[in-house]
């Protein structure tokens, strides 16, 4: 047992070696963030200390069984630590699950569905395996997770996918906007990246007050999180347009951020 339990712990901390990657940390940070703006968030919800004990150990163990499988995606096929940290991955998340149905089947089949999605992203083709798409991924299943534990679904929810998809498409254009020209084959100008970007962002903010024209969200909370986008889209619009200037990076910030203040304002809105 002491050397079964010494293999475990040798290959949980090689697993830590993925935690200085900045996409990772990045994740992380997200997914934390992200629980517990849900936890505190959840409407007509009051959760106990044993829901917050077991919503959180549930995320320790998934994190720790993706960064597992993620390790193992890493390694030769033919090496000898790879079939452990399978085996390995498979418990923690088998363990998650059975805390997870502590709650109820569909928190269990929720959390499940989202963790197999970020496993995917996470080991999949590098192409799709970017900070943007795990975020995106994170952003939108982590609320259904921990409202279906509380009981506070809601079917305003649901908009999160759609907000997640544009929210990857606008990014996407944004980086597009601030790098060098193709130098053939490129459908569109920088100018119309930058263009799709505002519209994909302003596009959230439309569909976000429409939605809440039409259900009982609260409009105030809206409307604040649609004049938040429209400032942060002038904002980007106003700044030197890349690559002539040094604001690369900003601009994926600043766009990043509206489409995020426009899902965190409709989830506080419900």
């Amino acid at each position: 047992m002491s050397v079964s339990l010494a293999t475990v712990g040798r290959h949980l901390l090689a697993s830590r070696s993925l935690l200085h990657r900045r996409q990772v940390q990045v994740a992380i940070t997200i997914a934390v963030i992200a629980t517990l703006f849900s936890i505190v968030l959840a409407p007509d919800a009051s959760p106990s200390g044993w829901d917050w004990i077991r919503i959180l150990l549930i995320g320790f163990l998934g994190a720790s069984s993706v960064l597992m499988f993620a390790s193992a995606q890493f390694l030769a096929a033919d090496s000898l630590d790879r079939r452990p940290r399978l085996v390995i991955a498979g418990v923690l998340v088998a363990v998650a699950l059975l805390l997870n149905l502590t709650f109820t089947l569909g928190t269990a089949l929720i959390f499940s569905i989202g963790f197999t999605v970020v496993v995917l992203i996470a080991t999949g083709d590098s192409a799709f395996r970017t900070t943007k798409t795990i975020a995106s991924a994170l952003i939108a299943t982590i609320p259904f997770w921990i409202w279906s534990a509380l009981e506070a679904w809601t079917w305003g929810l649901l908009l999160l996918f759609p907000l997640a998809a544009i929210g990857v498409i606008s990014d996407g254009h944004t980086r597009a906007a601030i790098s060098p020209p193709a130098p053939d084959g490129s459908l569109l100008t920088l100018r119309a990246h930058r263009l799709a970007c505002w519209l994909g962002v302003l596009g959230s903010a439309l569909i976000v007050m429409i939605a809440g024209l039409l259900s009982g969200a609260s409009n105030g909370v809206v409307a604040l999180g649609a004049v938040g986008a429209i400032v942060l889209v002038g904002l980007e619009a106003g700044s030197p347009q890349a690559p002539a200037s040094g604001l690369k990076l900003s601009s994926v910030a600043i766009v990043d951020a509206a489409l995020l203040w426009v899902a965190v304002c409709w989830i506080v809105s419900l």
